[in-house]
C-alpha cells in the first residue's frame, strides 16, 4: 500500500525492474539499492515494489528552504519528469536566484529525462552545464548539502486565482514570493556556436526546398500544437494565420508528431500535409527540429506565434517577442511578470463566464458553453485572423526600429 498523499517516495523492487521512462530511456532498478520516485510512476511498477517510504522525514534528506546557507552549497533539484519543457525553463528563474544569493558559488545539479533535459544544456546556473539522468538512488542524497525535491506546482490548480507558476515555485521553498524581484520569474536558455551550425543544416534544406534565404530573411516561428486538446487550436484557424502571415515575411511551422497530438477540426497528420502544400513563404519543418535547433531557429526570427506551450518559454528566454494565444489558462500565471510578454498575448476571457477554468484532462463539460458537445475551448475559438496580425504589427514595428538605430550605428 502506497503512502497517501505522499508526491515522493522512497521505493525498494523485488527483483530486477526495466522502467520505461520515455521512448529512449529505460531504467534498471535492482532488488539491493532503494530509489526516490514521483509516487505518479510508482503505479506502474507497483507489482515488482517490495517496500515504499516516504521520502519527507527521511533521514539523508535535507530540503532546501529559505534561510539556508548557500554559499559553495551542493544543491539536488527535481521536479517530476514527466512535466514538459516549460517546466524545466520555469525552474531557471528560482535557480538563477539561488546562484544570485550564494554570490556564484552553489554547485546545482538537476534531474531530467535526458531528452527534455536539453533544454538546460550549457547552463551557468547548473554544474557542468548539463542535466544529471537516470534514477536517483536514495544513498547519493548524501552527495549534497540541500534537496529540492519539488512538489507539484500549480498543475492540479484550477481555480480561477492561480497562483503565478514563478511565486508557487518560491513559496515552495519558504519565500513570499512578493519579496522576489521580477528578474527572477522568467526563463533563460544559453546557446552555443554548435546550435546555431547545426541550424545552418537547416536553413541549408529549405534553401533546396524552396530557395529562400532563412540566413538574410527576416521569418516568423509558428508553433500550433499542444498535446492536450484543452490548450489546442482548431487546425483551420491556424492554416488561416499561417497563410496570412506568409504574405509579410516567410513562416516556418515547427512541432513534433511525437507528442499525443490531438484531433481539432481535423487531424495533425491533415494538417501537416497542408502547410506542406502552401509553398511560397510558408515551410514545414515540423518533425525538422531538434529542441536545439528550435531554439536557435527562434533565437534568429523576428517573432513567434504560438499556444501556452514550450516555444514560448523559448521565446521569452532569448528576448525573441511572441504572440502567445491563451484559453483555458490565464497568461498572467505563466508570463505575468513579463510586461512585454503580456501585452503580446491574447486572451479573449469574455468568451466564456468561467475562464480561467484552468482545467488540465478532459472538458469540464459542466463549465464549457456547449457542454459535452464542445470540441474546442470557447476561448481559443474566439481569436480572429486579425487578432493575431494586430500584435505581429507590434512585433514589426519593433523590429523595423531595431534595424533603423541598427543601420544609423
Amino acid at each position: 500500500m502506497l503512502p497517501i498523499n505522499s508526491q515522493w517516495l522512497i521505493v525498494s523492487v523485488k527483483e530486477p525492474v526495466m522502467f520505461h521512462q520515455t521512448a529512449d530511456e529505460t531504467w534498471l532498478l535492482n532488488p539491493n539499492r532503494r530509489y526516490i520516485i514521483n509516487a505518479n510512476r510508482v503505479e506502474s511498477i507497483k507489482q515488482f515494489v517490495d517496500t515504499t517510504s516516504e521520502l519527507e522525514g527521511a533521514s539523508l534528506y535535507t530540503k532546501l528552504q529559505a534561510g539556508r546557507n548557500l554559499t559553495d552549497a551542493k544543491i539536488l533539484i527535481e521536479r517530476n519528469r514527466e512535466r514538459g519543457l516549460g517546466d524545466l525553463l520555469f525552474l531557471t528563474g528560482p535557480m538563477g536566484f539561488i546562484q544570485h544569493v550564494s554570490g556564484n558559488t552553489a554547485q546545482i545539479d538537476v534531474m531530467a529525462y535526458a531528452d527534455r533535459g536539453v533544454v538546460l544544456t550549457n547552463s551557468p546556473l547548473i554544474h557542468n552545464g548539463c542535466v544529471k539522468c537516470g534514477p536517483l538512488e536514495y544513498d547519493h542524497l548524501r552527495n549534497y548539502a540541500l534537496h529540492w525535491l519539488i512538489n507539484s506546482v500549480t498543475e492540479y490548480d484550477m481555480e480561477g486565482d492561480q497562483h503565478n507558476v514563478y511565486d508557487a515555485l518560491f513559496q515552495q521553498l519558504g519565500f513570499n514570493p512578493a519579496d522576489i524581484e521580477a528578474r527572477w520569474k522568467r526563463p533563460t536558455v544559453t546557446l552555443v556556436s554548435e546550435d546555431f551550425k547545426h541550424l545552418d543544416r537547416l536553413y541549408q534544406f529549405i534553401w533546396e526546398k524552396s530557395q529562400l534565404d532563412m540566413r538574410r530573411l527576416g521569418y516568423y516561428v509558428v508553433a500550433p500544437f499542444s498535446n492536450a486538446t484543452l490548450r489546442s487550436m482548431n487546425y483551420g484557424r491556424w492554416l488561416e494565420i499561417i497563410k496570412t502571415l506568409s504574405t509579410r515575411r516567410p513562416v516556418i511551422v515547427v512541432g513534433s508528431s511525437n507528442l499525443r497530438l490531438p484531433d481539432m477540426d481535423m487531424s495533425a497528420g491533415e494538417f501537416s500535409q497542408r502547410v506542406a502544400a502552401m509553398g511560397g513563404g510558408v515551410f514545414n519543418a515540423i518533425d525538422c527540429t531538434t529542441i536545439r535547433v528550435l531554439m536557435a531557429l527562434i533565437a534568429r526570427s523576428v517573432g513567434v506565434v504560438c499556444l501556452d506551450s514550450s516555444p514560448l518559454y523559448m521565446a521569452q528566454a532569448l528576448n525573441v517577442p511572441a504572440v502567445s494565444l491563451w484559453g483555458t489558462h490565464a497568461p498572467g500565471a505563466r508570463i505575468g511578470y513579463d510586461k512585454r510578454y503580456m501585452d503580446l498575448a491574447i486572451w479573449n476571457s469574455d468568451a466564456c463566464s468561467h475562464a480561467p477554468c484552468f482545467s488540465y484532462g478532459n472538458f469540464p463539460a459542466s463549465k464549457c458553453p456547449d457542454g459535452i458537445r464542445q470540441t474546442c475551448c470557447a476561448v481559443l475559438s474566439s481569436i480572429s485572423v486579425d487578432a493575431v496580425l494586430q500584435k505581429t504589427d507590434i512585433i514589426e514595428s519593433e523590429h523595423n526600429n531595431q534595424v533603423k538605430s541598427f543601420s544609423k550605428t
